[in-house]
């Protein structure tokens, strides 16, 4: 029996115009009535998503910046900051990197310092979080999750080469998608969170069914019996997940998939 599932939301849950799919909303109204725990597991920002579940926001959890923060209920209840000395020591390599700009992610919105990055991160990443210019990401006072590369260039080949060359002590560095490197305290990532959400909820490992598309899933593809890559997901993830959806991310793969394998069948329910 299913008891949490977690689902990441780019190039999973959503599709590439960033829309919810169109049965999400009686997909979660089945899972209630079978007591199933639903997260969003993503690298993004609370801030910056939880708009789009204003209407699940007493019925979701969330696990943001890839596991360095959990919320229940419109409340954090677990974060891990990084120190300043070593975010200190990710911008100054950072802002080395050709075509690629260093951004802290806090509790408080998003921070960069490169003007021409601003206006190419709201070209191709609109954000309901806030977005600050700052003079200097040294000098920002907030607790930070996580350092992002935003790479214009490609971030698993630019930004992620370059840090994986500097064996940066107490960091976890995961490719997120095409443009971003996610930069974050050593034993945090989706497939950690998973597992303090288990314990939270006394669900076990062969209760738990995960979807994910990219690199900063590989950790939650592990954590799960029922680990599902996404048909147009990163060969790297499908190489680690036990199953593969027969939909992508654009033909509403998450939900069609928890309908069919959960809701529908009477092995899973």
């Amino acid at each position: 029996m299913v008891k949490l599932i977690a689902t990441d939301m780019d190039g999973t849950l959503l599709n590439s115009n960033h829309e919810i799919p169109n049965d999400f909303k009686d997909t979660i109204n089945d899972l209630k009535e079978k007591d199933v725990v639903f997260a969003i597991s993503t690298g993004r920002n609370y801030l910056d998503i939880s708009y789009k579940f204003d209407d699940y926001k007493d019925e979701l959890l969330f696990i943001c910046e890839n596991g360095s923060a959990i919320y229940y209920k419109d409340e954090c209840i677990y974060s891990k900051f990084l120190e300043k000395d070593t975010i200190n020591k990710l911008v100054k390599l950072g802002r080395e990197i050709d075509n690629a700009y260093p951004v802290l992610c806090g509790t408080k919105g998003l921070y960069l310092e490169d003007e021409k990055a601003l206006e190419s991160l709201n070209t191709l990443f609109p954000m309901n979080v806030p977005v600050i210019k700052v003079d200097s990401l040294l000098d920002v006072e907030d607790g930070i999750f996580k350092v992002n590369m935003f790479d214009l260039i490609d971030a698993e080949t630019n930004s992620y080469s370059i840090f994986k060359k500097e064996n940066i002590e107490n960091v976890t560095l995961t490719p997120s998608g095409e443009y971003w490197l996610d930069m974050f305290s050593f034993g945090t990532n989706k497939g950690i969170a998973i597992k303090r959400v288990q314990d939270m909820f006394n669900i076990d490992y062969k209760e738990t069914m995960v979807f994910g598309d990219h690199l900063n899933d590989i950790e939650m593809m592990e954590s799960a019996y029922y680990s599902y890559a996404m048909k147009n997901g990163h060969k790297n993830v499908k190489k680690v997940a036990n199953f593969q959806t027969k939909y992508t991310n654009e033909e509403c793969g998450v939900t069609k998939t928890i309908q069919e394998e959960i809701l529908k069948s009477k092995e899973l329910a």
